[in-house]
C-alpha cells in the first residue's frame, strides 16, 4: 500500500507577512483562490496583489458570509398532492434546483466550495427522498451554516427531513430505537471513529433522539411526535437524566469539545491544505474553534491567512475533484458558466466523473484526492477537458486571446516558447521541471504554421490563428499529470 511521505511544510498560524525575502506574489494568490474557492481570472489576481494576505482572506470570507441565499422556488411548500402524481414534474423541479446549486457554487465560490465540503460531511442521498422541497431544505441548511456556527449546524441537520429519512431517524421510536443516526452523529459528524464514545453512548443517544417521526404528507417536513419519544432516564457520556434531542447536543459539545474541535479542524485541514495532517497546526485551530464558540469563520480566517498555508510545500499535493477541475479552469480562462447549457454540462460531466450532486457514494462520502484518478476517470477527465477547451474556443475565442495577452505582457512578442511557458505556468500549481515538456508544448502550439514564420520573427500575438493555437496548447496541457493537481 502506498503511504504518503510526511509533509515538509513549515510555518506557523501567524499571519503571512510579505518581506523582500518572502514577497507577496501572484502564485500565492493563485494558491489561495484555488484552495479556498475555484480559482479566478488574472485581473482579479492583480487587484488582490495590492492588498496584504490578511485583507484578501478576510474580504473573501466576509463576502462569502454576506452572500445572498438562493432565491426561494415557487414549489418550496408543495407536497405530493400538488404534483398530482406527476413524476416528470418532480424530476424537473429537482433538476432545476441542482442547476441552481451549481450556479450558486459558481457565483459564490468560497461558500460554494464549503457547501460541497459539508455535503460530503453531512451526507444524505437524493434517492432516499427524491422530492424537490426536501432537496431545497437540505441545500438551504448547507448554505446557511457553511461558514456559520457548527454546533447549530449539527443541531439543525439532525432533525432535517432529508437526514431523518436517510439515517432512519424517521423510524426511531421508544418502541423500536434505531441507532443509525446516533452512531453517525459521533463517528462521522462530530468525533470520528472510536473517539470518545462507547456502544452504550450510542444506544442511549438513540433513545434520546426518538420522536422525530410525525408525518402528515409526503413533501412536508417531519416533526416531533411526543407519543413516540422515550421519556425514561438515559446516561450519555456519564451524565444521567431524561435527555431529549436538545440535551444530547448540549452534552456532546460540553463533554467532548476537544475531540469535536480536533476532528473538524483536521477534516478541514486535510480537505483544504494537505492530505498529510499537521497535528500541531490542527491543535491550534481547535483552540480557536472552541474559543469562538464553534464559529467556523474565525478558524477559516486564521488558517488561510497563515504563513503555514502559504508554504510552497502545500502546492500541488491534492488531486482536483471534478468541480475543482472544471470551475477552476473556467474561472482562470474567465469563461462564463451562467448559461443553462454550461450549468447542465457541469452537472452532467461532474456526475460522469464520479461527483454527482446529491449522491455521494455512501454515508462516508466521496473519499477524494487519489480516488478521483482511477483509469476510467482519468481518461474521462482528458476527454471532457479537451471538449471544454474547444467549447471556450468555439463560444468565446476572445477569452483565449486576452489570456495570452495578459500572461505574456508584451503584445509584440514573437517568441512562441515564452507564450507557452507563461500559459502553462499559469494553469499549473507547480512549475514543470522537465524542459522537454515545454519544448513539446511549443511544437503543439505552433500548429500547422510553417516554421519559417517563427524563424524570421513575423509571427506574433496579433495573428488571427492565436485562439486556435491556444486551444491546441490547452488541449495538450489538460493531459499533463500536474494539471490534475491543486
Amino acid at each position: 500500500m502506498y503511504t504518503m511521505p510526511p509533509s515538509c511544510a513549515s510555518g506557523t498560524l501567524s499571519p503571512y507577512l510579505p518581506t523582500s525575502e518572502k514577497p507577496w506574489t501572484v502564485q500565492h494568490l493563485q494558491h489561495l483562490y484555488r484552495r479556498l474557492g475555484f480559482g479566478t481570472n488574472r485581473q482579479e489576481l492583480e487587484l488582490a496583489l495590492a492588498q496584504n494576505p490578511v485583507e484578501v482572506v478576510e474580504n473573501l470570507i466576509d463576502k462569502a458570509m454576506g452572500a445572498a441565499a438562493s432565491p426561494t422556488p415557487h414549489w418550496v411548500e408543495w407536497t405530493a398532492a400538488d404534483y398530482a402524481d406527476d413524476a416528470e414534474q418532480v424530476s424537473e423541479d429537482i433538476s432545476s434546483w441542482l442547476m441552481e446549486w451549481v450556479q450558486d457554487m459558481a457565483q459564490h465560490p468560497v461558500r460554494g466550495k464549503l457547501i460541497l465540503f459539508w455535503h460530503n460531511h453531512f451526507v444524505t442521498q437524493l434517492e432516499t427522498h427524491y422530492f424537490p422541497s426536501y432537496l431545497y431544505q437540505y441545500h438551504q441548511l448547507l448554505q446557511t451554516y457553511a461558514l456559520g456556527n457548527f454546533k447549530n449546524f449539527v443541531y439543525e441537520i439532525g432533525k432535517s427531513t432529508p437526514m431523518l429519512l436517510f439515517l432512519n431517524g424517521a423510524t426511531n421510536t421508544k418502541y423500536e430505537p434505531n441507532e443509525n443516526y446516533a452512531r453517525e452523529l459521533y463517528e462521522l459528524f462530530t468525533l470520528g471513529r472510536d473517539n470518545g464514545y462507547t456502544q452504550q453512548d450510542i444506544e442511549e443517544t438513540a433513545r434520546a433522539l426518538t420522536g422525530w417521526n410525525h408525518f402528515e404528507e409526503w413533501g412536508k417536513p417531519l416533526t416531533f411526535n411526543q407519543s413516540s419519544f422515550d421519556k425514561e432516564s438515559k446516561t450519555i457520556f456519564g451524565r444521567t437524566g431524561n435527555w431529549g434531542y436538545e440535551e444530547v447536543h448540549d452534552i456532546l459539545f460540553e463533554e467532548r469539545s476537544e475531540q469535536i474541535a480536533q476532528f473538524i479542524c483536521r477534516k478541514l485541514y486535510v480537505a483544504y491544505v494537505n492530505p498529510q495532517a499537521d497535528e500541531s497546526i490542527i491543535q491550534q485551530l481547535a483552540q480557536t474553534f472552541m474559543a469562538n464558540n464553534w464559529e467556523l469563520a474565525p478558524v477559516l480566517k486564521q488558517l488561510f491567512s497563515s504563513e503555514h498555508f502559504f508554504d510552497e510545500a502545500h502546492y500541488g499535493v491534492q488531486v482536483k475533484n471534478p468541480y475543482e477541475l472544471f470551475l477552476t479552469f473556467f474561472n482562470e480562462v474567465d469563461f462564463k458558466t451562467d448559461t443553462e447549457e454550461a450549468l447542465d454540462g457541469l452537472l452532467y460531466f461532474t456526475g460522469m466523473l464520479g461527483q454527482e450532486l446529491g449522491t455521494p457514494v455512501d454515508v462516508a462520502g466521496w473519499q477524494g484526492n487519489r480516488s478521483w484518478l482511477d483509469t476510467a476517470r482519468l481518461s474521462g477527465r482528458w476527454r471532457t477537458m479537451s471538449w471544454k477547451v474547444y467549447q471556450v474556443m468555439d463560444q468565446q475565442p476572445e477569452k483565449l486571446t486576452q489570456l495570452a495577452y495578459q500572461l505574456t505582457g508584451d503584445l509584440n512578442t514573437n517568441d512562441p516558447a515564452l507564450v507557452v511557458q507563461k500559459v502553462m505556468d499559469h494553469f499549473l500549481p507547480v512549475s514543470l521541471h522537465t524542459p522537454e515538456i515545454y519544448v513539446r508544448a511549443t511544437e503543439v502550439f505552433k500548429g500547422e504554421i510553417p516554421q519559417n514564420y517563427f524563424d524570421e520573427g513575423s509571427w506574433n500575438l496579433y495573428w488571427d490563428t492565436l485562439p486556435w493555437q491556444m486551444t491546441l496548447l490547452l488541449q495538450y496541457l489538460v493531459r499533463i499529470p500536474e494539471f490534475q493537481l491543486l
